[in-house]
């Protein structure tokens, strides 16, 4: 349950990045970016990929700035404009140089789908025209406005890292519309897992009264909820954790993550 409402989450975060780009993230400070634009790639090489060499002519590469995502991230944007100060490519890239998101502007959108084989297809060729790595294991194809959406979770030995992953936004045609790649930084796994046997021991005993457990426990790597906020200049590693999911008395579902190794409780959370 709390996985297809993270994808459908994720569907229209994307498309509301990708139409609108400039409302996701807030600025910094100039400053910074001066001294770390120096490893990124410029956005005029990453545009040749994606667009044709006739529509390259007369395009503007605006100065960079420092920005930090809405998972905390710095990264360094870059805007590429037609002469007459038209926004036509927005990209952001990590401090050292990961492409992290990529929005064009003026795909021709239509209500058609491409079928999921050829969308995995054409998202699979945008990412290696910019020099990028084919994700692990197959995507989970969607679609919405005209747009199909090719997204592949991230694993770290076999684990998920919930709500990382990339994601490719594609036209009817198959023509790229955004991407976006988020790779959270992990804590250390404990040194030994407990058994998911004494996971479920440990949920049931935290539980309030009236509520059930319906899935799990499975892994993955959670962004803890009950444990105090890093400065604001550092992001918060997702840790290891036994997840479970369940029902209260009233019939309200909640997610419980524990400490894959001390079984702490990390986070609970209730669906509104």
């Amino acid at each position: 349950m709390y996985k297809s409402r993270w994808s459908l989450s994720l569907l229209i975060g994307i498309i509301a990045a990708c139409s609108a780009p400039g409302t996701a993230i807030a600025p910094s400070t100039p400053a910074l970016a001066a001294s770390a634009g120096l490893n990124v790639r410029p956005i005029m090489s990453i545009a040749a990929a994606l667009i044709a060499p006739t529509e390259l002519s007369g395009l503007i590469a605006q100065p960079f700035s420092l920005v930090r995502s809405e998972s905390g991230e710095q990264r360094i944007r870059q805007i590429l404009t037609s002469a007459d100060g038209g926004e036509i490519m927005r990209v952001e890239s990590a401090l050292d140089g990961s492409l992290r998101f990529v929005a064009k502007a003026g795909v021709a959108l239509d209500g058609g789908r491409l079928s999921e084989s050829a969308a995995s297809a054409h998202a699979l060729r945008h990412l290696n025209r910019l020099g990028l790595s084919a994700p692990i294991g197959g995507p989970a194809v969607s679609g919405a406005a005209g747009r199909t959406l090719v997204a592949w979770s991230r694993q770290v030995r076999g684990v998920p890292v919930l709500n990382d992953g990339t994601r490719v936004v594609l036209n009817a045609a198959g023509a790229l519309v955004g991407l976006a790649i988020e790779e959270s930084p992990l804590a250390a796994p404990p040194s030994r897992i407990a058994r998911s046997e004494a996971a479920l021991v440990a949920a049931a005993a935290l539980l309030p009264s009236g509520a059930l457990l319906r899935e799990g426990p499975d892994l993955a790597w959670v962004l803890p909820t009950d444990v105090p906020a890093g400065p604001f200049d550092e992001r918060t590693p997702r840790s290891l954790a036994w997840c479970v999911t369940g029902v209260l008395r009233d019939g309200a579902a909640f997610a419980m993550q524990l400490d894959a190794g001390s079984l702490a409780l990390l986070g609970w959370d209730v669906a509104p």
